[in-house]
Parts: structure tokens; sequence; C-alpha cells
């Protein structure tokens, strides 16, 4: 488990990378001991996901019937749905990157992607923690969250970039590829499990 030290080095390589500094790769240990250590910013991102859980079980209950109970297992089933939103699209990315011809880049993006995912896992619980202590504050904390979301896609996509070697394309694509399906995931195992009011 990465010290938070190290973490806050990773984090430094991201924003050079982000500004298009391909000196970050400095910063960033993507060897494939790296790419391993890399998946602990699931365990890094959790505090701040687990924000977000409590926002949605507050929402899930406002929506349902007076009285309406969950249980330990609601927390389980949305841990399972991020781990697949976060999960999914590295695997799509793994399995297409020989036929499209971008196997090189496989471990940096991964690398650089999953540590991303933490400053901007703490960014975006920041709305789900004002809806936990400002009722009635939806209409913000909405707007919060889109402008966070639009916010994630730039960075993630100019963070592609640099690492790409300035493809565009290739970067728009993966851009994509850790978007769309992360989103059909999410909606999809949500909608299985029960997570959405009815």
């Amino acid at each position: 488990m990465p010290l938070l030290e190290e973490v806050l080095t990773y984090v430094k390589g991201l924003w050079l990378l982000i500004q298009g500094n391909r000196e970050g790769f400095r910063w960033l240990d993507i060897s494939e001991s790296g790419l391993w250590r890399s998946f602990a910013a699931i365990l890094w991102s959790l505090p701040a996901i687990a924000v977000t859980w409590a926002s949605w079980r507050l929402y899930y209950l406002a929506a349902m019937p007076a009285g309406t109970t969950i249980g330990f297992g609601f927390i389980v089933k949305l841990l399972v749905v991020d781990l697949a939103s976060w999960l999914l699209p590295i695997i799509l990315i793994v399995i297409l990157s020989r036929p499209l011809g971008f196997a090189i880049f496989v471990v940096p993006v991964i690398v650089t992607t999953n540590w991303l995912s933490v400053p901007l896992s703490y960014a975006m619980a920041l709305p789900a923690a004002i809806r936990l202590l400002i009722p009635g504050s939806q209409g913000l904390t909405s707007l919060i969250w889109l402008l966070l979301l639009v916010v994630s896609v730039g960075l993630l996509f100019r963070l592609l970039r640099t690492v790409t070697g300035n493809q565009t394309l290739l970067a728009a694509a993966l851009t994509t590829l850790f978007l769309l399906p992360s989103m059909m995931i999410g909606e999809l195992l949500q909608r299985f499990f029960g997570l959405v009011p009815s």
C-alpha cells in the first residue's frame, strides 16, 4: 500500500503530464510492479467513494416509502458497481490494445488513469458531501457535479494525449473507452441490484 507521500508524488507527476510536460513520467512508477501497485488507488479512493455511497443511500431512502430500511448489503452492492465501473474500461483497453495497435501505451495509460482516479474521486465526493450536510441542495449539487464531470473529462483527455505522445485521436478514443463502458455498466448494475428507487 503506497504511503501518502508516494501518492502525492504520483499526483505531481500527473499534473505535469496534464500540462503536456512528459517530465511527469519521472514522478510515476510505470514498471510492471508499478502497474500492479497503481490498483492501490482503489483503496486510497474508498473514503471519498464512501461519501458518495452515503449520499446515494440518503437519496434512495428519500425516494422510497416511509419505513424502508436498507442493510449492509446495499453498500456491498454499491461497492460491486464501483469496482466494475473502474475495472471494465481497463479490461477493454487491454483486450483492444493489440488489435488496434496501442499496446505500447497500455501500462502508462493504466498507471496514470488509476492514480488520476484518486484526486478525481475526492473532487466528485464534494457534491455528495454537500448534499449530506445541506438538505434540499440537490439543484446546487447537481450543477457542481456536472461542472466537475466536465473538468474531469478534460483532465483525463489531456493526460491521455500526453501519455500517447500527443496522438489526439487515440487520446479521444481512450477517453471514450474510459467513460462510456463505465457509465453503461454502472447504470446496468444499479438497476440489476435494485439500487435505483422504483
